[in-house]
Formats: structure tokens, sequence, C-alpha cells
């Protein structure tokens, strides 16, 4: 398969369980996955349209109120033949035929546009986040982590699904999820991954600092920095890796130069976790002092409290940007949320 440029949907039981067309639009109900797949989708820079047999005003109006409407571009919607609705798509996007995959239920359609326009990828998938895992839709030179996005974007539905049905306290709920988080440090397969998280990170990014990875593995290299990556798991399955965080010597201890969490762990407490394991691991190795730094983004605004909440200090400020310490000899030491068992793989730096 080449690299696909357009995702063409339909709409009626492929994005939503159900037909907008006359009273069944009171009974539509997104698929699982819909949103998860088309945002991944516009991430890797591919376009998604929509191709339905309906009148306008009902598609419209299913789009907006599952808010995924900003998705679609140059919509095909009517009763007219869904071969001639693609063949005008392709000269819009100038795409090629075979740089587009056409996803219906229903095998007529399927079957029409498969008469009509040779060389078209069709597919009839049940669950809209498998189109991630097609050849011609996954990331080029693809990580690890991205060729297990499909399984992860799966596992975290699924935990959400849990969440919402839940009945009781959100803390009972996070121990009965079963986390486990391992701290560990950087190997050569992390570097690709662990500079995605910095690059890509905005809401729990402490710093928003980007990196070539060249760059990552230079100061690596030279500055002799300490590097942290965090993996997780649960009853619902393996996160791989979540966190990171990238320790600077200085002359009064470590500097955190950067930390991030991916979103999808929001709500988990993995940061407020990461930084109590390098409270522990300075301490291990003799260190005096830590100190972090903040700078306020527009969407970071979740991680702002991170370092007040584990007893650091506020030492300096300057525009959006604020300075924290914490002194291993005089502060009290935080704890590790109860929810989750930590595993701790760091080794002590050997003194010079």
């Amino acid at each position: 398969m080449k690299r696909i440029k357009v995702v063409v949907w339909d709409g009626d039981n492929t994005l939503w369980n159900g037909t907008v067309f006359y009273k069944d639009k009171e009974n539509v109900s997104l698929k699982p996955g819909t949103k998860e797949a088309l945002k991944e989708l516009d991430k890797r820079g591919i376009k998604s349209t929509i191709c339905s047999k309906n009148y306008y005003e009902d598609v419209e109006s299913i789009l907006k109120k599952f808010e995924i409407a900003k998705y679609f571009q140059h919509p095909q919607i009517g009763w007219g033949l869904k071969s001639d609705a693609i063949k005008n798509l392709a000269g819009t996007f100038n795409a090629q035929f075979d740089e587009m995959i056409f996803v219906d239920d229903d095998p007529f359609q399927r079957a029409e546009v498969a008469s009509q326009i040779p060389g078209i990828n069709i597919v009839p998938i049940d669950d809209p986040i498998d189109i991630l895992g097609l050849e011609g839709v996954m990331p080029l030179n693809a990580s690890e982590e991205d060729r297990k996005r499909v399984q992860l974007l799966k596992e975290q539905r699924n935990r959400e699904e849990a969440e919402k049905n839940f009945k009781g306290d959100y803390r009972d709920f996070l121990k009965q999820c079963s986390m486990v988080m391992t701290v560990r440090p950087i190997e050569e397969e992390d570097w690709t991954r662990v500079t995605q998280l910095l690059n890509r990170t905005n809401e729990l990014n402490a710093t928003a600092n980007r990196y070539t990875l060249e760059q990552l593995k230079g100061s690596y290299e030279k500055n002799n920095d300490v590097i942290m990556v965090v993996e997780l798991k649960d009853v619902f399955g393996d996160y791989g890796i979540i966190a990171e965080t990238i320790l600077e010597n200085r002359d009064y201890g470590w500097f955190v130069r950067d930390l991030a969490v991916s979103c999808r762990t929001m709500g988990r407490g993995i940061g407020s976790a990461l930084v109590v394991a390098v409270l522990n691991y300075a301490k291990e190795n003799g260190i005096k002092k830590v100190v972090g730094r903040l700078v306020e983004t527009e969407s970071n605004w979740r991680i702002r409290p991170l370092y007040e909440k584990r007893n650091f200090r506020k030492i300096s400020s300057d525009d959006k940007a604020t300075s924290y310490e914490f002194d291993l000899y005089k502060d009290e030491m935080p704890e590790y949320p109860p929810w989750m068992k930590v595993n701790f793989l760091m080794k002590e730096i050997a003194k010079e």
C-alpha cells in the first residue's frame, strides 16, 4: 500500500452506530474509537473526509453533536454515486486513487466504488482505531510506540469506559487498576520515544523544551545527563514508555531540565510519582538539593502545581518561568501515590 493521503469515511454504522435518516438520528451513537482514530490521522498529516448517502443537514448536525466536524474536509453528502463523489475528492485533494482509503460498512457501496475506481484501497473496518495499523497509514520510520498505537488506544478506551462506569471514589478506582510504574535508565532503543514525548507533549510538560534526537544524545554524552524513563502497566494492558525526566549536574546538586508525561495517563499521578522518584534517587546519591523549573504555556496549567505539591519551595520567578528548590537535608520527603506500585531500577551513580 502506498503512503495514504486521504481517508474517505462512510458515516452510518461506520463512524457512528445507527443511521441519521428520518427518526433514526435520535438513536445514533458515536462508535467507540472514532475520535481517537480521527485525531491520530490528523496528527500523522492524513486528511479525513466523509462520503455519506444522507441529507447534508442531518449529517452536519451529527458531526457537530459529536464534536468531530473539524476533522472532515470537503464532505460529500447526498444521494449520488459514491464513486463519483470519490473521483471529485481525488481532484480536490490532488491524490491518486491508490493514495486513498475508502471505509464503508455496506458491501454494496464497497463493490460499487471498486467497480468504478480500480486501484483505490477499500476496507471494511468495524473498529475505527484499526485503520491506524494499516501499512500506508503507519508513520514512516515508525517507532515501537507507533507500531503498538492501535493496541494502546484500544486499551486506553477500555480504561476510560471502566472509569466512566465505576461507581465510587476515583481513588478507589485507581487502586483497582493495579498500576505498576517502572522507573529505569534510558536505553539505546528508547531515544526515539523520549524525543517524541518531549516534542509532542504539551499539557503535561514542565518546560516545553523541544529537541532533535541528535541534540538529546549529544547533551547526554557530553554533560553526563541523568535520564530516567517511566513505563506503566495496569489491568488493562501495557502503556509502554509514558514519561521521562532529564537531570543536569550542577554545583548545588541536580537541576530538572525537563519533565514530560504522556497526556493519555492524565489523572493517574505519574508526574508526582516521577518527582518523588527523582528525590529518592538524589538522596541515595548524596545530592543535597534538587531544583526544578516550570515554564508556563497556554496548555500546561495542569502540571504547574507539580513542584509545590511535592514540598518544593519557590526560589525565583521571571516572566512565565518559576524555579523551585527541594533541600534533601531539610525538607519533608513526599510519598508515592498510594494506588500504585513503583519498581525503581536506577543504579547508584559511581562517585568520581
